[in-house]
C-alpha cells in the first residue's frame, strides 16, 4: 500500500483543476490502521507506547465487562485469523492437528455470553482439530470485533483433546473524544459513531463508522480527509485523530501584470482551511470569468510542515485586456471622423475597468464620448462601484415592422449613469442604478422635408413635405425625445462555469425601471424586465444553449426606452430594432458545438414578438401582434481582440450579422 506521503506526491502530479470544473483523483480513503489487511487491534487499543493494552489495565476493576456479540457487517477480520495467532499458537495448533475435540468451551467471558459464540464457530465436540478449522474459529469470533485477544488452548484428555478459546475483550469506552475537526463538531460526529457509554470496544464497528466520517467528508469536497490514528486511552477514551488536509499555503504563477490579492480576493478558499474540490472549482471559475486570463489551472503539491497537508499553486496565463485604438474615416455627411479609444479592464492591474472614447470632427463637433470607471471591489463583500458619463452621436436607422426604411438621422444620446453592485452570496447579486439621459436627433438628417421620413410619408399617407412638418403625427415624433431620469433594481442569480461561453449552470435576472414619477425627467413610466439563460453540457463540446425574455412597461415612454427587437442579439434574419412595443416576450434555442480551436458552430432558430403600442407613439409602424421566426447558422470565432459572431439568419428577408462580443 502506498504510503501517505507517496499519495500526496501522486495527487501533486495527477491534480488538475481547470475552468471546465476539477478533475481530482483522490486516493483511497486511508485505513485506520496500518495493518495492510485492515485495522489491527493495536491501532485501537494502543496507548501513546503503542502497546496493546489488556483489557484489566484499561478496565480497572471491571474483570468481566458485558460484551455485546453481534455478527459483523465487515470484513475486516474475517478469514485474517493472523491478527490474533502467534506463531506459538501455529505450531501448537499443528501439534493437536487430526485429534478429536472431546469439549470446547470459551474462558474470560461471562457465561451469559457464550451461547452467542457458539454458533460462530466450526470446531464441536466430535469433530477433529484441523489448521484451518481454528483459524477460520478464531476469525468468525475475531470478527465480532469485541477482543483484543484471541487463542486456541489444548488440554490432552484419554478420548483426544478439550479445546478452550481463551478470549480478553477490548476495553470498556467511557467517552469519545476528537481531534483535528473543524468542518464538523464534535458532537455532531459522536452521533455519528454512536457508541454507547460504557460500552465494550467493537473495532469492527469503530472501524465501520469512522469510514462513514470519511465518507462525510469526502461527500461535502473535502477530499485529502484522513483518520491517521486511532486510540483508547487507559481510562477508557476512545480518541480518533483527523486529519483534514488544510491549506498549508497559496503559490500564484504567471500574473505579470495582475496584482496578487486580485487573484487571491477571487478564491473560495484561504491559507489554512481544509482543501475542498468544490471551492477549488468555484475559484478556478472566478478567475476565468475575470476576462484576464487566457488559462488558468491548479495543482497541489505536498506540505512542507505536514504530509497531510498541501501547498495549491495557481498558474495563469494572462491575456490582453487593454484598448487602444486609433483611427479614422469619412462620410458625406459628417465629413471626416477621428477616432480615440482607450481601455483596460484589469487597469495597473488592480482589476479595475476604465474607458475612454473620443469622436472628434464629423456630426459630434468634437463632442462625441464616452468616460466610464468601475471598480469591482470597494469592500471585502466583493461590492462594486461604476461610473459613466457619455454624449454619443452615432447614425440612426429606423423601419417599420415589414423591415422598410423609414428614417435615417443621427441619434444623440447625453448622460450619465452611477452603478452600485450588492453582492448578496455567492451567486446573487442586487444593483442599483440611476441615471439621467438626454435623447435626441439631428434635425438635418431626421424627419425634415427631403429625408427618407418625408418620402415614406407622402407614398403612405399621401402628405407633402410642408402638410407633414404640420401634422399632429410630427409633433408626436417631437414627443419621442427628451429627458429620462430613472432609478433601476436589477437581481442577478448567475451559477454559469464560464460567463464567456458557458457549457453549464443559469443566469437568472429581473429588472424593475422608475423613470420620472418624482425623479424629474419629460417621461413618467415603470419597465419590468425578466431574462433567463440556460445551459446543458452534452459532451465534448456541445452544448445546449437556451433564453427567455418578457417584459412590460407602463406609463409614457421615451422612444429609445420601447421593448426592441431584431438584428444580432434577438431576431437574426430581420433588421436592427426592427419591433417595438411596450410589451414583449423572446426567446432563442442555440446548439453550440466545436469545429477548431477556439472555433465554434452554432445553429439556432429565434422567435419574438413585440406589440401595444400608442397609435400616436410611432405612427408609421404597424402593431400587429405578429409571432416572428428566424433560423440560421453562426460561426463563433476567438480572437485576441475579444470574441467574434458571424450569422446568417433566415427571417422576414435573410441576412448575415457581424458583431463583436460575447454571446448570451
Amino acid at each position: 500500500m502506498a504510503t501517505l506521503k507517496q499519495k500526496k506526491i501522486l495527487l501533486a502530479s495527477a491534480i488538475l483543476i481547470s475552468l471546465s470544473g476539477v478533475n481530482i483523483w483522490a486516493a483511497e480513503p486511508p485505513e485506520i490502521a496500518g495493518n495492510e489487511n485492515g485495522m489491527s487491534q493495536s491501532s485501537m487499543v494502543n496507548v501513546k507506547s503503542g502497546q496493546i493494552v489488556n483489557s484489566a489495565e484499561a478496565m480497572g476493576e471491571e474483570a468481566s465487562p458485558v460484551v455485546a456479540v453481534e455478527p459483523s457487517r465487515q470484513t475486516v477480520a474475517v478469514g485474517d485469523a493472523s491478527l490474533y495467532l502467534s506463531a506459538e499458537d501455529d505450531a501448537a495448533i499443528s501439534a493437536q492437528e487430526g485429534k478429536t475435540i472431546t469439549n470446547v468451551d470459551f474462558k474470560g467471558v461471562p457465561e451469559e455470553v457464550k451461547p452467542k459464540l457458539f454458533p460462530l464457530i466450526q470446531s464441536k465436540a466430535g469433530t477433529v482439530v484441523s489448521v484451518g478449522g481454528i483459524r477460520n474459529d478464531v476469525a468468525s469470533l475475531g470478527s465480532t470485533g469485541v477482543f483484543s485477544q484471541i487463542s486456541p488452548d489444548f488440554n490432552p484428555v484419554p478420548e483426544g483433546v478439550k479445546l478452550d478459546y481463551k478470549l480478553i475483550p477490548n476495553p470498556v469506552i467511557h467517552r469519545v473524544e476528537f481531534t483535528g475537526n473543524t468542518i464538523f463538531t464534535d458532537e455532531y460526529l459522536r452521533n455519528i459513531m454512536n457508541i454507547p457509554q460504557d460500552s465494550v470496544l467493537n473495532f469492527v464497528l469503530v472501524n465501520e463508522k469512522i469510514r462513514q466520517i470519511e465518507n462525510l467528508y469526502l461527500q461535502q469536497g473535502y477530499i485529502l480527509v484522513s483518520v491517521p490514528n486511532v486510540n483508547v486511552t487507559p481510562d477508557g477514551t476512545l480518541n480518533i485523530d483527523i486529519s483534514e488536509g488544510h491549506i498549508e499555503d497559496i503559490m500564484l504563477v504567471g500574473n505579470e501584470k495582475t496584482k496578487d490579492k486580485v487573484i487571491l480576493r477571487e478564491l473560495r478558499f484561504k491559507k489554512g482551511q481544509p482543501f475542498n474540490k468544490f471551492l477549488a472549482s468555484r475559484s478556478m471559475e472566478r478567475l476565468y470569468n475575470l476576462g484576464y486570463f487566457e488559462d488558468v489551472n491548479m495543482k497541489l503539491l505536498p506540505g512542507k510542515d505536514n504530509d497531510h497537508n498541501v501547498i495549491v499553486e495557481i498558474d495563469v496565463i494572462e491575456q490582453k485586456t487593454g484598448i487602444v485604438t486609433i483611427g479614422a474615416g469619412y462620410s458625406e455627411s459628417d465629413g471626416m471622423v477621428g477616432i480615440l479609444e482607450l481601455g483596460d479592464t484589469n487597469f495597473r492591474g488592480t482589476g479595475d475597468k476604465v474607458n475612454v472614447h473620443w469622436e472628434f470632427g464629423g456630426a459630434g463637433n468634437g463632442r462625441n464620448y464616452q468616460l466610464s470607471y468601475t471598480r469591482p471591489w470597494i469592500n471585502s463583500n466583493g461590492d462594486s462601484l461604476g461610473v459613466s458619463i457619455f454624449n454619443r452621436i452615432y447614425e440612426y436607422d429606423d423601419y417599420n415592422a415589414d423591415g422598410d426604411t423609414v428614417a435615417e438621422y443621427d441619434k444623440r444620446r447625453k448622460g450619465w449613469n452611477l452603478t452600485w453592485g450588492r453582492v448578496t452570496d455567492e451567486y446573487r447579486t442586487n444593483y442599483l442604478n440611476f441615471e439621467s439621459v438626454k435623447e435626441s436627433y439631428d434635425d438635418e438628417d431626421g424627419f425634415q422635408p427631403g429625408s427618407v421620413m418625408t418620402k415614406y410619408m407622402k407614398e403612405k399617407e399621401n402628405l407633402d413635405a410642408d402638410q407633414y412638418a404640420q401634422s399632429a403625427w410630427y409633433k408626436a415624433i417631437m414627443n419621442n425625445f427628451g429627458r429620462t431620469n430613472s432609478l433601476t433594481f436589477t437581481h442577478v442569480f448567475d451559477n454559469r462555469d464560464n460567463y464567456f461561453n458557458a457549457s453549464r449552470g443559469r443566469r437568472l435576472s429581473y429588472s424593475l425601471q422608475w423613470g420620472g414619477h418624482g425623479l424629474g425627467g419629460d417621461y413618467d413610466f415603470y419597465k419590468v424586465t425578466a431574462e433567463g439563460r440556460f445551459y446543458k453540457a452534452l459532451g465534448n463540446g456541445h452544448i445546449l444553449a437556451l433564453r427567455v425574455m418578457g417584459g412590460y412597461i407602463d406609463g409614457d415612454v421615451s422612444y429609445g426606452n420601447l421593448f426592441d427587437l431584431g438584428g444580432s442579439n434577438t431576431l437574426r434574419g430581420y433588421e436592427d430594432d426592427q419591433f417595438k412595443g411596450t410589451k414583449m416576450y423572446a426567446a432563442t434555442l442555440e446548439y453550440r458545438f466545436p469545429i477548431a480551436k477556439k472555433v465554434q458552430g452554432v445553429v439556432f432558430t429565434d422567435v419574438g414578438s413585440t406589440w401595444d403600442i400608442d397609435s400616436g407613439k410611432i405612427p408609421w409602424y404597424n402593431d400587429d401582434d405578429s409571432i416572428n421566426f428566424s433560423a440560421g447558422v453562426g460561426i463563433r470565432l476567438q480572437t485576441p481582440i475579444g470574441p467574434i459572431r458571424l450569422d446568417y439568419g433566415h427571417g422576414d428577408r435573410n441576412k448575415f450579422h457581424f458583431s463583436f462580443g460575447t454571446q448570451f
